[in-house]
């Protein structure tokens, strides 16, 4: 499990250069995220108030008290998308990591559990270009093109701890520290021999340390609600402006200066809360968060503008058994949901809107691991010039050991 562990932590240190996104990641911190594991994907996103005896995220710290052994878990992420513009259409696909954690049951008797991670909490990649034509005195009219460019995000490491207040009460905490790199470049090119190439090219540093709380009661028979707050610091970005001009068909440039300077953004507040049924072996739940995004002012322009952002999924969930002498296909596990999103950002005065559905099993394997695959497909940006249409494949692995013996009573 050790050399699991280091393993993958070990692959993570590429995560900042092996992010997936979408056009409209070029506003803002792109695509963004919570939290990770292909369990909550499978549920729509739902996680505030989904307890699991394997699997934890960073949703709710306060459910990390119901995973019953000390678990190692990492996962991957793969996005196919179909973007239409004008009547035209491109393909676009893109995989990454997607985190990885170490949990820590430190007493299951008395519910007191610790939990450190890694995981791509907003991600950017996009691509487009723009065609346009010159006038110039004693040449004449020439075509030219003006592509751009962008990837990169930022990556969320966590460590806190949760603990069981009485049978029905738990809490959980977890200090927050995002860091990351982001590149956007515009190439403007003039198809001409005399012409010269120009690249302007910026690359940000970002950093910044937050905090999350969270809260889990068992309101009723068969009832569980629970609520989560994040806060995070400004952001600070160190930016290095790059200016490069390249002779037509050279690939040094002629001229090469560049500048730094430092800057920063405020952070949006995050809520998110969940409400779930369970009846044997079932669950449903309903599940939401909203975040004050409009205050943030980094990668924003007239065009595309900060706005808030919110989700609210509904889920439902069928738990393999766990039992030792339980068949391979009664101990599999099924579940789906649906989920209606807007995300952080307005073009040109109309919010963007995401919807999509899921569906997700859990594959048991050994002794106490389990593998996690969830199918997700939705629309973003209808009635927008841009028009996108994903499908996302992500897989988890968890791993558990009893690492801890419970506290004599």
């Amino acid at each position: 499990m050790i050399r699991v562990a280091a393993l993958l932590m070990y692959c993570l240190l590429s995560m900042m250069w092996a992010q997936g996104g979408a056009n409209y990641s070029a506003f803002g911190l792109g695509q963004q995220r919570t939290t990770f594991g292909a369990s909550y994907e499978a549920l729509a996103g739902a996680a505030h108030a989904v307890p699991s005896d394997y699997v934890f995220g960073i949703a709710n710290p306060a459910l990390w008290v119901d995973v019953k052994t000390t678990r190692v878990q990492g996962g991957y992420r793969f996005n196919q998308q179909r973007i239409e513009q004008n009547g035209t259409s491109t393909a676009q696909n893109n995989g990454k990591l997607d985190g990885a954690a170490l949990l820590f049951a430190i007493d299951t008797g008395r519910g007191i559990a610790a939990s450190v991670g890694v995981f791509p909490s907003g991600s950017i990649n996009y691509a487009s270009q723009r065609r346009f034509q010159v006038t110039l005195p004693e040449i004449g009219v020439l075509d030219g093109s003006t592509t751009y460019r962008g990837g990169g995000g930022m990556v969320t490491a966590y460590a806190g701890g949760a603990v069981r207040l009485s049978q029905n009460v738990s809490v959980g905490a977890a200090f927050l520290y995002g860091f990351g790199l982001i590149s956007d470049q515009i190439e403007t090119d003039l198809l001409s021999e005399s012409s010269q190439r120009a690249v302007s090219t910026s690359n940000d540093r970002l950093e910044t340390v937050g905090f999350r709380a969270g809260f889990s009661a068992a309101i009723a028979e068969g009832w569980r609600g629970a609520l989560a707050v994040t806060f995070f610091q400004p952001l600070q970005i160190e930016r290095t402006l790059i200016y490069q001009s390249f002779p037509s068909g050279q690939a040094t440039p002629s001229f090469d200066t560049s500048f730094a300077r430092t800057m920063s953004s405020s952070m949006p507040m995050t809520i998110g809360g969940g409400l779930s049924y369970t009846l044997r072996r079932w669950l449903v739940t309903l599940d939401g968060e909203w975040s004050a995004t409009h205050a943030m002012t980094y990668r924003y322009s007239p065009i595309g503008e900060a706005g808030d952002s919110y989700r609210a999924s509904i889920a439902v969930h069928y738990r393999g058994s766990r039992s030792a002498g339980a068949t391979f296909d009664d101990k599999l596990g099924v579940g789906g949901g649906v989920y209606a999103a807007r995300l952080p950002v307005v073009i040109s005065g109309r919010p963007l809107d995401e919807i999509g559905a899921s569906v997700g099993l859990q594959i048991p394997f050994g002794g106490a691991a389990m593998i996690d695959a969830a199918l997700t497909a939705g629309i973003r940006g209808r009635g927008l010039p841009v028009r996108e249409e994903f499908f996302r494949l992500a897989v988890t692995i968890s791993v558990g050991e009893v690492w801890f013996v419970p506290f004599r009573r």
